[in-house]
């Protein structure tokens, strides 16, 4: 009798709580929905909440509102970003409604961003945003439209000005800023490699937001060595990277060699480091000084190029081109996008000025959303795998226009067996139906996805590839 009351009373709690949720029209009395954007959340389950919700993205330059100022050797922007949790909309209590929360930001083409909550000491992290796709439940109103973002985040996009309804269940990967963290004072020495002339290696990562890098401080250890030390608070799992103290993008970052034997099928290459997760040692020594397996990706013994060459762009792209047009960006605009004319069927091209190692990408103008992908590659997550960032260098072949040097690009995407547009994705079919044990999990290689069971390797088709 007991436990029948028990499911009856939770039947009843279950349905008062839908019934006390909003809806569109409800908002609608309350809000401008008709030019702005209401994000409408209750947070459940996992996704206590302690401090103020901000909503972090295009509304407010993701947190660092207008700029305060201009960098003397680079002419670039500056912000404060210490103090971005203010210029971030704060999620109110809805009136009528008990535990939902909104926030009203207008809306613009392109709008994008996150809820975030801040930490007790109102310190800047992105640590304390939504979960991943899986946290969000719809309730009503327009829906989102949810990617899978980085390390168990959420990419979250609203395609129209109007009402969004949800409800959260936890925070990225579970944290909370409602549970007190163990901080650390970490110090960092690194042996480096020859490095390219008056470069100075810089440190980035959690500790500053991934704000800028930040000069390492020059020292001689026991042995007369140079390695390249610094020290900072932070907490175990957060990450770190290396790259040149004056690059303003990351073409210039730390990178390790991966052997041809290691490889199959494949030379060996030089790749990025992942971010560098810190642990329980305060006491991190990389031995990254070996030129023949770690480098500073533009430093290669060779002298640098820092022209920057006026180029032509011709690409194919995917059949199905988007009505918005096709568009070129990269680290050579800081990544705000070149628009491309359309020369015939599928070909694009755009004249921009580029310089070796700078790395670009072809997308739908204006968004993320609609970029060029992978056919067969899908992520851990069951995502497409985006094109990979192409450099300036390795690809443009020298030319000339009218007298001063030139370079020009032409790259061909238009296999539908090997490319398409994200929106045209369809995942391969198979992966659903395997169930993952202990002895079936998923692998990825080369930024394919495979399930390995009973040692043996199959594609996502079901068909085995690799037998150990």
């Amino acid at each position: 009798m007991k436990k029948l009351y028990a499911f009856f009373a939770a039947a009843l709690m279950s349905a008062s709580l839908f019934a006390a949720a909003p809806t569109a029209a409800d908002l609608a009395k309350e809000y401008d929905v008709n030019a702005n954007v209401v994000f409408c959340i209750q947070f459940i389950e996992d996704a206590e909440v302690c401090n103020d919700i901000r909503f972090v993205g295009t509304p407010n330059n993701w947190g660092k509102g207008e700029p305060t100022g201009t960098d003397p050797e680079t002419g670039d922007p500056t912000w404060n970003h210490d103090e971005g949790w203010d210029y971030c909309e704060k999620f109110q209590p809805v009136p009528g409604f008990d535990g939902w929360y909104a926030a009203e930001l207008p809306y613009s083409d392109g709008f994008e961003g996150k809820p975030l909550q801040e930490p007790t000491d109102r310190s800047w992290t992105w640590d304390y945003q939504c979960g991943d796709m899986d946290a969000w439940v719809h309730v009503d109103g327009l829906t989102l439209n949810l990617e899978a973002g980085y390390a168990g985040e959420c990419n979250i996009k609203a395609s129209a000005a109007g009402a969004y309804i949800y409800q959260l269940k936890y925070w990225k990967n579970h944290k909370s800023p409602c549970v007190a963290v163990v901080k650390h004072n970490y110090t960092i020495k690194m042996y480096a490699p020859d490095a390219c002339a008056d470069m100075k290696p810089a440190i980035i990562g959690d500790f500053n937001s991934w704000k800028e890098g930040v000069a390492m401080n020059e020292e001689l250890d026991d042995d007369f060595e140079t390695v390249y030390t610094y020290t900072f608070e932070d907490q175990e799992g957060h990450g770190f990277k290396i790259k040149e103290a004056k690059d303003t993008d990351w073409s210039n970052q730390m990178q390790y060699y991966v052997p041809e034997d290691t490889v199959e099928d494949k030379a060996g290459y030089w790749t990025n480091f992942d971010n560098y997760e810190l642990g329980a040692d305060s006491v991190i020594v990389l031995e990254w000084g070996d030129n023949d397996n770690y480098r500073f990706a533009l430093c290669t013994g060779e002298p640098i190029d820092t022209t920057a060459y006026y180029t032509i762009v011709a690409v194919n792209v995917p059949a199905g081109a988007p009505a918005a047009g096709v568009e070129i960006i990269g680290s050579f605009d800081g990544w705000s996008g070149t628009a491309m004319e359309l020369l015939n069927t599928g070909w694009w091209f755009a004249e921009i000025y580029a310089q070796a190692g700078q790395e670009f990408k072809f997308r739908e103008a204006g968004t993320w959303a609609n970029e060029i992908v992978y056919v067969q590659k899908i992520s851990e997550e069951g995502t497409a795998v985006g094109l990979d960032n192409i450099k300036f260098g390795d690809i443009w072949s020298e030319d000339s226009w009218k007298g001063d040097p030139c370079k020009s690009i032409e790259l061909d995407f238009s296999d539908s067996t090997v490319y398409c547009w994200k929106t045209d994705w369809v995942a391969p079919q198979g992966i659903e139906n395997v169930v993952l044990t202990e002895k079936a999990q998923k692998v990825v290689v080369d930024g394919v996805l495979y399930i390995v069971r009973d040692n043996k390797m199959y594609n996502v088709q079901g068909v085995m590839v690799r037998k150990e």
